[in-house]
């Protein structure tokens, strides 16, 4: 990693956002379009990728057609922000043909989430610089039941050099009793660190390889979804036994939506008891509800970014980020 860290270019009005598909094709008829609009009427210009509309095999696209378009609009000079147009699966298949240094150069904002998860780890363990785990094109602004967050926390966040995130309320089991007295007092005054993460079961999948960052201050996010308590723990092991959580100053878990027992496994093994699993094993605390993940109300999240995280009373705590974007 590199020992400065490359900033992205701050957001202005009126900035051009690349739209491209860089990993599953678009699901939904319509949903491109329908953001391109959305976007287009907030004051953005929108270019889209020539092939974000494809489809090959599982992907939106041939993986040379996917590499050539997210590189087109890394050299486009007119492109301030490039912005998926959907998760799913493919973005490692590229990530071999990227120039990552070319990327930093370029100062482009990049954001997504899921899949995206790999680019944004591989940025930063190649170059250090920050991109931003956070909405896409279709998912997000595709339709018309979209969050307000994206005009409170998204677009303010990417426009300033530090923003706040809303009170976070912990859920009951946390903040209760003498696990959360253990909490707070883990907490104390507050810790900072460089925030990275996103979805674990992409963050497991690069443990040792070169796109996966070490970091000896971070702050790991995740979220996941679709996957029963037993397969995330076993990812969370993973990690642990690659020495990758003990060196945490602090853990955050977003939204593991979808993520119970099915009638398929053997016994009913919760979320509840992983998470309790997993603060045995760590010393560093374990802060859930991170409104972040699979879910249409979530916060922006710069990966390689400055995060402090305070308590604010016995059941809330709010991240402050900062070193951003230049």
């Amino acid at each position: 990693m590199s020992t400065t860290t490359p900033l992205p270019r701050r957001l202005r009005p009126g900035a051009t956002i690349g739209i491209c598909a860089p990993s599953g094709f678009i699901t939904e008829p319509g949903s491109l379009e329908i953001a391109a609009l959305y976007l287009t009427e907030q004051g953005y210009r929108v270019m889209v990728a020539p092939h974000a509309n494809d489809r090959w095999e599982y992907f939106a696209g041939t993986d040379f057609d996917r590499l050539n378009d997210f590189n087109a609009l890394i050299q486009n000079p007119e492109v301030d922000m490039i912005m998926a147009a959907r998760g799913g699966y493919g973005i490692t298949r590229l990530l071999p043909g990227l120039d990552f240094e070319a990327i930093a150069r370029s100062g482009k904002v990049i954001v997504g989430f899921s899949d995206l998860t790999a680019l944004h780890l591989a940025l930063l363990a190649q170059t250090g610089m920050v991109s931003f785990a956070g909405p896409m094109a279709c998912p997000d602004f595709g339709h018309y039941q979209r969050s307000a967050l994206h005009a409170i926390h998204f677009e303010q966040m990417l426009q300033s050099a530090t923003h706040d995130t809303p009170p976070i309320k912990m859920p009951f089991s946390a903040s209760d009793g003498e696990a959360g007295r253990l909490l707070r007092s883990q907490v104390g005054s507050g810790i900072e660190g460089t925030l990275w993460g996103g979805n674990l079961s992409l963050v497991a999948h690069l443990a040792g390889t070169p796109y996966m960052p070490y970091l000896e201050d971070g702050i790991l996010f995740l979220e996941e979804v679709n996957e029963e308590p037993y397969k995330i723990e076993r990812m969370l092991l993973q990690l642990l036994h690659a020495g990758i959580l003990q060196k945490q100053r602090a853990i955050l878990l977003g939204q593991f939506n979808r993520c119970e027992p099915t009638t398929a496994s053997a016994a009913s093994y919760t979320l509840k008891s992983v998470i309790d699993f997993l603060k045995g094993w760590i010393h560093a605390p374990v802060l859930q509800n991170l409104p972040f993940g699979h879910v249409r109300d979530k916060i922006t999240l710069p990966v390689g970014g400055h995060v402090a995280i305070t308590m604010l009373d016995e059941r809330h705590y709010q991240l402050r980020l900062s070193h951003y974007n230049a």
